[in-house]
């Protein structure tokens, strides 16, 4: 996860109240059905992640980021 002012080629864009999410094409299948939560004492939750084929640079899993 990075902090980007802009999206790059391919990146889909989410905005939701004010708030725009850029995503990479590659996390886009992976994050199909994910639901992205704030937790004051974790951050960022995502639950529902799709596992991969290929082992992701979160490792086997990530359920904070």
């Amino acid at each position: 996860m990075d902090i980007a002012k802009a999206a790059a080629n391919g990146d889909t864009t989410i905005e939701k109240e004010g708030l725009r999410i850029f995503i990479e094409q590659r996390a886009s299948e992976m994050l199909n059905s994910t639901t992205i939560d704030f937790v004051e004492s974790q951050g960022f939750v995502l639950t529902g992640m799709q596992q991969q084929q290929q082992q992701s640079s979160c490792g086997s899993s990530c359920s904070t980021c």
